[in-house]
């Protein structure tokens, strides 16, 4: 499975991009500056290129980058910087269609591709009354167009011709493709706690805290330990534990079992530690999500 990286830190960006692979990596790029005068769908394409070109890239990892830009009679709708600019551009998008580019580019040991897509939006006629709501509730100053479909603006809208995602900001069916285009393949992904139980041993020393990743089947718990779906490294890093302090990483094929010792710093019984450590510390290691199964 390729692993994938998200060249951007919108929040709107890594939540779609979860429903394609759920597990990214996510750089951040430096804020693109293009010079020149380009048509709007020319320059979401220009912005998404520098984002990409922005980012420390590595061989064998696929990177998506892009940018969303908003058009109005012919030129760009950036973001606002007032509530008074947001009230503007919310008025000059009342009652009238507009456009929403997003432009699209992966990238896998330099092969790189790049889109452009486009959804045109039709807001109904806003009241003033419906700008302020709008603008003093959801204040939209992080955003083009001043307005998020999926942050209270959907009851502006009438209708869409596009794609909805895009919208958002990463339009997922071109993403999609270009990602299929350069091997990336769909892929099922499963938590640690779906197919095991994670239990706490009683018999930790006061300096230590074991975990017990146990399977009820015999198949689940061959695939799992063949696979390396958990290494050392990985367990220290979803607890934030320094590598050296995994004293036991063992499985058991018996007891279809999987035991992980590491030290902690507070001893067992100690003030403020109040047992929730053993009652809560395994959470993190039943929510973590395993590669199963790539299909093609």
């Amino acid at each position: 499975m390729i692993k994938v990286v998200l060249a951007s830190t919108s929040p709107r960006r890594k939540e779609l991009l979860r429903r394609i692979v759920p597990v990214f990596d996510v750089v951040e790029p430096k804020e693109p500056e293009i010079e020149g005068k380009f048509s709007p769908r020319e320059m979401a394409l220009r912005l998404a290129v520098a984002k990409m070109d922005s980012a420390d890239r590595v061989g064998g990892r696929l990177y998506v980058a892009a940018d969303t830009v908003v058009e109005v009679d012919g030129r760009v709708m950036g973001k606002p910087l007032s509530e008074d600019e947001a009230r503007r551009m919310l008025k000059t998008l009342s009652g009238r269609s507009h456009l929403v580019h997003t432009g699209v580019c992966v990238e896998l040991n330099g092969e790189r591709l790049c889109e452009v897509a486009t959804t045109v939006v039709y807001f109904k006629r806003l009241e003033d009354e419906e700008v302020d709501f709008y603008v003093e509730v959801f204040r939209p100053l992080d955003k083009a167009g001043a307005y998020g479909i999926q942050d209270g603006a959907e009851m502006f809208v009438e209708r869409i011709e596009g794609s909805y995602s895009n919208v958002v900001g990463l339009p997922l069916d071109t993403t999609y493709r270009l990602m299929r285009k350069l091997g990336f393949r769909p892929a099922l992904w499963v938590r640690l706690g779906d197919i095991a139980k994670v239990v706490r041993s009683k018999n930790a020393g006061p300096f230590e805290v074991t975990f017990d990743v146990m399977f009820e089947d015999e198949e689940t718990y061959r695939r799992f330990k063949e696979g390396g779906f958990l290494t050392p490294d990985r367990f220290a890093e979803i607890y934030g534990y320094d590598p050296k302090d995994i004293v036991v990483f063992e499985y058991f094929d018996q007891a279809l079992a999987l035991k992980i010792t590491a030290k902690r710093k507070i001893p067992s019984g100690s003030l403020g530690d109040d047992d929730v450590y053993a009652a809560q510390k395994h959470v993190p290691l039943m929510n973590y999500l395993i590669l199963w199964k790539v299909y093609g």
